[in-house]
């Protein structure tokens, strides 16, 4: 995708330093080419692994992997299941996509969020590993995304939820497929949600906004990488762009299910989900909106830190407020 801009004045940027220290030891990545990109984020995480992090349990949470049918009978959809070891009916459930620019990523994705929301909120939650770009491009991963939400909405009963109580949500990408999840079930007259939690979201194919256009220093991900990825999305030749791949072209928000939204300072991303969260507002959809200093993308899960840690807090008791939970 090529877009021109202007050159923009250089912006002075104050990290948090808890952040800025963890955010340089993470490699950056060339989305243009998605096999280096997948190798790059498989190194780190080998040596994370021999540096002697831990992957994080909880013994109130038992996992489950299995998979579900995907509608058009051609494939399976891997999901993992987190539930309560205490057990108990009609609890909350959440339905968590993962971000990866759409190309990257799996059920460990944000496996520290989906458990902390099942240890933290009593739920049960639910992680999507949907199809990925470029092997699978736009509707591949947003129709398997919502294809999860039917079926956990039809196995309630089976998995122990309360059907009206299922949040969706999820990082970067996994923030827009929850977006979209939310727009099809809408328009489809699908499942109730009761909240749309979108973490630093992406939102908006247009890569035009201010935070994206002076982004081409920030750690973790930047302006070119966001290009890259619609590229992998959506393909670099493209006419009209469905709301449901951006969000952002929706013309209508109106009757969309109340949305928690966060944003990082530092972040390419942050203007494209606030404009939304606005514009949401504007629909008369109910919306809380926080926006963290001095922050980069998806900080909350890739860098230890005392702000990860209220972040994540906001994140719970945000959950527990959208599904009257506690």
């Amino acid at each position: 995708m090529t877009v021109q801009r202007e050159e923009q004045a250089a912006v002075k940027r104050i990290y948090d330093p808890e952040v800025e220290d963890g955010a340089k030891l993470i490699p950056m990545l060339d989305m243009s080419d998605v096999a280096s990109a997948r190798a790059v984020v498989a190194e780190f995480v080998e040596g994370l692994a021999e540096a002697g992090l831990e992957r994080p349990t909880d013994p109130r949470v038992k996992e489950i992997d299995r998979t579900i049918p995907a509608p058009d009978g051609n494939h399976d959809i891997p999901v993992r299941i987190y539930t309560p070891v205490q057990s108990a009916q009609g609890r909350p459930a959440f339905v968590n996509f993962h971000g990866g620019g759409f190309a990257l990523g799996n059920l460990e994705t944000e496996h520290v969020r989906c458990l902390a929301i099942s240890s933290g909120c009593g739920a049960v939650v639910i992680a999507v590993d949907y199809r990925l770009a470029p092997e699978h491009p736009f509707p591949a991963g947003a129709e398997d995304c919502y294809a999860a939400l039917e079926w956990v909405s039809r196995n309630a009963k089976e998995l122990g939820i309360d059907a009206d109580r299922i949040v969706v949500g999820g990082g970067s990408a996994g923030g827009n497929l929850s977006a979209s999840v939310a727009l099809m079930a809408r328009d489809r007259s699908g499942p109730p949600i009761a909240c749309q939690m979108l973490f630093y979201p992406v939102i908006d194919d247009g890569c035009s906004t201010a935070s994206m256009t002076q982004a081409s220093d920030c750690h973790i991900w930047n302006y070119q990488n966001n290009l890259d990825m619609w590229d992998q999305y959506l393909g670099a030749k493209r006419g009209e762009v469905s709301a449901y791949a951006a969000p952002a072209r929706a013309t209508d928000l109106a009757g969309l299910p109340p949305a928690f939204i966060t944003t990082c300072e530092h972040d390419p991303l942050r203007d494209e989900a606030i404009l939304y969260a606005m514009r949401l507002m504007n629909a008369g959809v109910p919306v809380e909106l926080k926006n963290y200093a001095g922050t980069v993308h998806a900080f909350d899960i890739l860098i230890p830190s005392a702000i990860a840690t209220r972040a994540m807090n906001d994140q719970l008791e945000a959950f527990t407020r959208a599904t009257n939970t506690g």
